[in-house]
C-alpha cells in the first residue's frame, strides 16, 4: 500500500494542519504538524459528494473551526484535481 501524498497544508487559528490523500481519492486525512508535537486529527469523506463529511478522532472543536477546517480542507484537495 503507498503512503498518501501531501496535497498541501493550511493555518488554523495556532495550528498548522497537513492535508494528505491519493490522486482520485475519496477521503484526505488530517495532521496537526505545528504545535508539536504531531498528531492525526482525522479526515475528511466523500469529498466528491455534495455533502462532504469531517471526522475528527479526539479535537473537539466549536462548530465554526469545524467549517472551516472542512472548507480549507476542500480548497487543498480542489487545487490538487486540476
Amino acid at each position: 500500500m503507498n503512503e498518501p501524498k501531501i496535497l498541501g497544508q493550511f493555518q488554523l487559528e495556532h495550528r498548522t494542519i497537513q492535508v494528505s490523500g491519493d490522486d482520485g481519492c475519496g477521503t484526505v486525512w488530517l495532521q496537526r504538524v505545528h504545535p508539536d508535537p504531531p498528531m492525526a486529527l482525522g479526515c475528511v469523506v466523500e469529498l466528491d459528494s455534495p455533502t462532504p463529511r469531517l471526522r475528527l478522532y479526539r479535537a473537539e472543536w466549536p462548530e465554526h473551526l469545524r467549517e472551516e477546517a472542512k472548507e480549507r480542507t476542500l480548497e487543498v484537495w480542489r487545487s490538487r484535481q486540476h
